[in-house]
């Protein structure tokens, strides 16, 4: 039987498309393998109704496991596991430490990552999708998995909860709604709030769906400011700031589509079967994260020359036009949605 660890401790997005490593690794082993998640704290409830996880440990990296002695409170939880195999998708030194002491035989991480003379195995961070990057580990540990590539016709899966607590989400009729995640860590992200407003109000006047906005609680002003101005209030529900993960990993489930910026949403999305529109702006498909599904779409503007300009996008556009988004029409992204129907 083997103990296969995936660590992986960075933001929401990029820990959901770990589903395609758990996948393939149930494909290829079945039975004869165990795997084991090391995830950043709080997004745990992503992967806790998955039947192929056997465990999920949690690093609570910025508070009780901050620091030294918090690294090694981390390090003993991992060993505990007793690892036969550790794939280590996170670059930073925390990581590439605890995935060398983790007790495991086998650590293969990729060249890239920080101190990486550490790992058993070094892999090029090679691929067009982040998806197909971390396939790399796999084809490193076993050449079958070579066979068996991600394919975007055939994405990545999670698992939802089936019910949830609270009367508002589950008394919304499945497929009856389209979720519009407005909101971003990055500001340059967003796309403009008249663009939005714009959009919601040709879905409500096109279609019979209601619309679900969404967000962080840093989010809530920008969902306010899109709220306050759409014609028709009645079909339009605002739950910005008020939602834990797993609410909405629910919500998306059960959602017809989802409208979102290069954030999160769209990853959960794919990996739940829901059609997606992204609006990509400081950001470009060839970093690597758009939605990784053949039910998605990306609305860009690949006029704009200084695109893209960083990994993440900024708080502020450093040339102070934010041109990347708002030269992208609301007709655009309607046109994008319509494809999607």
């Amino acid at each position: 039987m083997k103990k296969i660890g995936i660590l992986q401790t960075a933001f929401l997005g990029d820990t959901v498309i770990i589903a395609d490593m758990i996948g393939k690794l149930n494909k290829l082993y079945g039975d004869q393998v165990q795997i084991h998640l090391i995830v950043k704290k709080g997004i745990e409830p992503l992967f806790e109704n998955d039947p192929r996880v056997n465990s999920i440990t949690t690093f609570d990296k910025r508070d009780t496991e901050k620091g030294f002695w918090g690294l090694i409170r981390a390090i003993r939880k991992v060993r505990k596991l007793r690892l036969n195999v550790m794939l280590t998708v996170h670059r930073s030194l925390r990581s590439s430490l605890i995935a060398r002491l983790s007790g495991a035989r086998k650590v293969i991480g990729f060249k890239t990552a920080s101190m990486s003379f550490l790992f058993s195995k070094r892999v090029e961070r090679e691929g067009a999708h982040e998806v197909l990057k971390n396939h790399r580990l796999l084809e490193v540990l076993d050449k079958r998995f070579l066979d068996i590539t991600p394919s975007k016709a055939h994405p990545y899966t999670l698992y939802p909860p089936k019910k949830n607590k609270r009367k508002d989400l589950s008394e919304l009729e499945k497929k009856s709604f389209i979720v519009v995640a407005p909101g971003s860590k990055w500001p340059t992200k967003r796309w403009t709030t008249n663009g939005y407003v714009e959009l919601i109000n040709r879905l409500l006047k096109s279609y019979i769906y209601k619309i679900i906005l969404t967000g962080d609680k840093e989010d809530i002003k920008y969902s306010d400011d899109i709220a306050s101005e759409i014609n028709s209030t009645k079909r339009v529900l605002d739950l910005t700031g008020k939602l834990e993960i797993q609410d909405l990993f629910y919500l998306i489930s059960r959602a017809r589509l989802v409208v979102t910026n290069d954030s999160a949403p769209q990853h959960i999305a794919v990996g739940l079967g829901i059609p997606v529109v992204a609006i990509f702006g400081p950001t470009v498909k060839e970093l690597g994260f758009y939605p990784y599904s053949n039910k998605a779409v990306v609305v860009e503007n690949n006029n704009v020359q200084c695109r893209p300009c960083g990994l993440h996008g900024h708080n502020v556009c450093p040339k102070e036009t934010h041109e990347c988004m708002k030269s992208l029409t609301s007709i655009e992204v309607f046109e994008a949605v319509e494809d999607m129907f």
